[in-house]
């Protein structure tokens, strides 16, 4: 019952929730003790496998038909199946030469992972560009005319923090009171309604109801966490435990690290037309995390864990907008979670938040004994 949690609640989860993904990576196989066929990938995570080639189809600008082959559909549920073991393509071992181009760079002439990767030539497309576009850019021009006379000094990490935490009320009395949030959640395959109840520091409750999957509930109290729909009731355990309590955070009015000491201001970046400070944090050799505050409210627009993987980054993002006032709180009626995998891209628009002091914990318990 926990593989029919949401799909695209589980990989977003999975890769992006950083001290999390190290611990449950450590029990990963490598994929080629898993699948059939692996030449090039070997030592990879298992788990990591299916984003690496989306990865790799985002950069290329193709699905996963352009290398690998199809099975017959599946009578039961008419999607697709695959025969991903076959080399009956010769784009899959042009696609095998190319990834040994891109590891055998970054090892033995950039001397570092990820310094290149199949994004960094093809750009969504399969034939590189090989000729600059004409007629050409004056460089010389647009730099006097963008010249600035002195440059800005950046406010520090700290002082970006403490106004996002008091803009965001995080102080406030009702930040630890039970915020009920209702609303819609929307990806390429499910639409449906949504209702959510968050509790600090870590508990909550996410119902959702949509017309393939009826109605689901997932639910923890901090320390056991739990699965309902119309079979039953399904306790979480184990790494699956781990992942649902590390995705609440998704629903706290702070939706940032608890430690952010290391913090790096890099620049300042684009977050659609806004202005934001971006802010960096080194989790470990592999892992970082990136945070676009607005210049201007100081409210976080822009969460991006990044994952580095044989071939490249795998990076996950939430897009917080349409901040509003709930109680002396600032929380944003829109969240988009988005990964390389277009069908996981989940926009939750909410159209009621309200602080509801009347709910009781008995909410986050398990309702009954769990099935077996």
């Amino acid at each position: 019952m926990i593989q029919k949690l949401s799909i695209s609640i589980l990989i977003i989860i999975a890769v992006s929730l950083v001290a999390v993904t190290a611990s449950s990576q450590s029990a990963d196989k490598p994929v080629e003790q898993v699948r059939k066929n692996i030449q090039v990938l070997k030592g990879l995570p298992d788990s990591q496998l299916f984003l690496v080639m989306n990865f790799v189809g985002d950069s290329l600008g193709v699905h996963c038909d352009y290398c690998h082959v199809k099975g017959e559909k599946n009578p039961q549920t008419g999607e697709d199946t695959w025969i991903w073991e076959k080399d009956d393509k010769k784009t899959k071992s042009v696609g095998r030469e190319m990834m040994r181009m891109v590891l055998d760079l970054n090892h033995n002439v950039f001397k570092r992972e990820a310094a290149v990767t199949c994004y960094t030539c093809h750009r969504g497309s399969t034939r590189p560009e090989r000729m600059a576009p004409l007629p050409p850019r004056d460089f010389v021009k647009e730099g006097l005319q963008t010249l600035q006379p002195q440059k800005k000094v950046l406010p520090s990490a700290q002082e970006i923090i403490e106004k996002y935490l008091s803009v965001v009320g995080a102080k406030q009395t009702s930040a630890s009171s039970p915020i009920v949030m209702k609303g819609t959640v929307e990806s390429r395959s499910i639409a449906g309604i949504l209702e959510v109840v968050f509790k600090q520091p870590n508990k909550c409750m996410i119902k959702q109801t949509t017309t393939s999957q009826g109605q689901n509930t997932r639910a923890t109290n901090g320390t056991t966490a739990w699965f309902q729909n119309a079979k039953g009731v399904t306790e979480i355990t184990g790494d699956n435990l781990r992942l649902s309590l590390a995705a609440i955070r998704l629903y706290n009015p702070v939706k940032i690290p608890d430690s952010v000491s290391n913090a790096t201001v890099m620049r300042i970046a684009k977050v659609d037309d806004r202005d934001a400070y971006l802010l960096r944090i080194e989790i470990s050799a592999t892992e970082s995390m990136q945070l676009f505050f607005d210049v201007e409210s100081g409210l976080l627009l822009r969460r991006v864990s990044v994952t580095n993987t044989l071939l490249g980054p795998l990076n996950v993002q939430w897009d917080f907008s349409d901040y509003r006032d709930v109680s002396g709180l600032k929380l944003p009626f829109v969240i988009r979670t988005s990964n390389v995998a277009a069908f996981d891209t989940t926009i939750r628009r909410f159209n009621e938040i309200r602080i509801d002091t009347t709910l009781d914990d008995s909410i986050f318990e398990i309702p009954h004994a769990a099935s077996p």
